[in-house]
Order: structure tokens, then sequence, then C-alpha cells
């Protein structure tokens, strides 16, 4: 690749983590610092080149517009909050057209939606978003091959974040395929990081079923049940094991029942719906698995202090307020 400078164009979709940002900035940083020469070369860009706010309400200046994105080695679109609701034919187009003309598009975090409406992903694209959001995306598009991985690579160019850390393990594997593992090695050294690999799941750790925890396998269960819940009993049944052995594992390791449980996970399935999309109240209620919205409401509040709406608000509120 000789003297080549690789060039970055960073798209910044208003309330995006401001993480995954200062993760793709060190990276590219400490390369052209030990070098002493700008290999790597970042800028801004935003759909209006204004500033924008990240999610911790820190606002970020812009070195450009859409217009000012010429044909770069990378394009990066970090997703925010908001990513149904900020919808721009202008950025689909520059998305169409940077990859007709070879730039690789790496998309983090919510960003997958974005890429998702642009109309770029075809039936071979694998992608991944952070796992608060998997399941509004299957809602939304139900042909797209998604997978928990921490981030994937694909041949047309297209590749996805989950957020938080792992666009740091994107960007090192990007480094490294273009520059050699020495420079990605400096990178990961500098900032006491060991690297992961593509195929690590977001929950590994978590949801180990290696060690034949009893309740990490209910709750997958529940959690590939969440719209049409099925009876403790059955999930039971299906660990073959008694009710009463599933209860008394739940109450030692999370101090509540199994149903008490199972509500709560449908509520923060809920909650997440809240607050990356604009669908009615009833309607997550519906897609929570509960068939009556007082029902859903009145358990909401318990845990948030809030009723599902106010919830939205308050945080819509705080979204779209330009003076914090």
């Amino acid at each position: 690749m000789g003297k080549k400078t690789f060039s970055f164009d960073i798209i910044l979709q208003p309330e995006f983590p401001s993480n995954s940002l200062v993760l793709i900035q060190e990276a590219l940083r400490i390369t052209n610092q030990y070098r002493i020469n700008e290999i790597f070369k970042s800028r801004l860009i935003t759909i209006d080149s204004k500033k924008v706010r990240s999610s911790n309400g820190q606002w970020w200046k812009a070195d450009g517009g859409l217009e000012a994105i010429k044909n770069p080695d990378f394009i990066i679109l970090i997703g925010g909050n908001l990513p149904i609701q900020k919808k721009s034919k202008k950025l689909f187009s520059k998305l169409r057209t940077a990859h007709k003309n070879s730039s690789k598009i790496i998309a983090v975090d919510t960003g997958v939606f974005i890429i998702a409406e642009s109309g770029l992903i075809n039936k071979e694209t694998i992608v991944c978003t952070h796992w608060e959001t998997k399941s509004n995306f299957i809602e939304r598009y139900p042909d797209i091959k998604i997978v928990e991985n921490i981030y994937t690579i694909n041949s047309n160019g297209l590749m996805f974040a989950a957020g938080g850390i792992s666009t740091l393990d994107l960007i090192l594997e990007c480094i490294k395929r273009i520059k050699g593992k020495s420079y990605s090695d400096e990178i990961s050294e500098a900032l006491i990081y060991r690297p992961r690999e593509k195929s690590t799941l977001q929950k590994n750790e978590n949801f180990n079923l290696s060690k034949n925890n009893i309740c990490q396998k209910s709750i997958l269960i529940m959690e590939k049940n969440i719209e049409t819940p099925i009876k403790i009993t059955e999930i039971a049944k299906k660990l073959n094991i008694s009710l009463r052995t599933l209860e008394r594992k739940f109450y030692n390791l999370y101090k509540m029942s199994p149903i008490k449980f199972y509500v709560n996970l449908r509520i923060k399935f809920a909650r997440n719906l809240l607050f990356y999309d604009d669908r009615k109240i009833n309607e997550i209620s519906s897609i929570a698995g509960f068939n009556y919205n007082s029902v859903f409401i009145n358990s909401f509040k318990k845990i948030y202090n809030k009723t599902p709406s106010e919830y939205r608000k308050y945080f819509r509120n705080q979204q779209f307020d330009k003076s914090i």
C-alpha cells in the first residue's frame, strides 16, 4: 500500500454514542502519532454540516456536510437513539453512491437501520446491531440476516459493529487488513486492550450454556417467547425439571420468581421499543406479550415510576432539547 493516506468520513447521527466515536478517533490517532505520519485521515460529517449532540448531551462540531464526502476509503455511520425518526433521502443517496464507488461502509450500533433503509443490504449480507435493538430490527426487516456477533464483515464492502467496545474491535480488524498486524497491535497495546474475534457473541459470558445454568436456559426460552409468552410450567417441562426447582433457583439467584422475572424481561423489551421506536403504546404492549394495555401500563410504572407515555415523552424532550 506504500505511504497512501486512508480517509475516514465519520457520519454522526443525532444522539449517537460518543464512546464509539472516541474509540475510532483514538485508534486512528495512535498510529499517526507513532509513525509520525498522517496515515489515517478522518473528518466528522453531519447531514447539514451543523453541530450534532451525542447521547450524553455533548455537542460536536462537524467538519462538513454530506456534500463534503468525496469517495473516501471508509464511511463510518454511527447511529443514534432515533434511527428511524431521522431519515434522510440525501443520506441514503450519498451512501448508495459511495458504495457504488467502492467506499467501505461501516455501520455502528443503530446505523444498521439506516443501511437497511438505504437498500444496500442484499440476501447474502449479514448484519448485527446492539442486542437492545435486535428485536426491533427483526420486526422491521424480517428478511435480513442478523446475528449476535460483536461485528460482521461482508464481501460486498458493508461492515457492522454492535456498538460499545465492539466498534474498536472492528476498527482494529480493518486496520490490520489494510496496513498489517503490526499497526493494529500498536494500537491495542497503547489502549491496553486485547482485540476480540468477530465470532465473539455480545452476551457470550452471561449466557454460557456449557455451565448448565438452569436460570440462563430459562431466560433464553423467555427471550424467544416475548410476543407470545408461555407458561412457566412449560419452561420447567422443556428443561426437564420441576416447577418448584425452577422457582427455587430463580429465588436464589435473582431474589424473585420466574414469573416476575419474565414480566420484567418483557417490560424491558417494551422499554427499548419506546426508546428507539415510534410505535403506539398499545402496539408495543401487544408486541411485549400483554393482552391488556392496563396491565402493561401498571407493570411498567412499577419498575420505572412512569407510565410508558410519560417515559417516552421524558426522553424525547431531552433528545430534542437543544439547550441541553
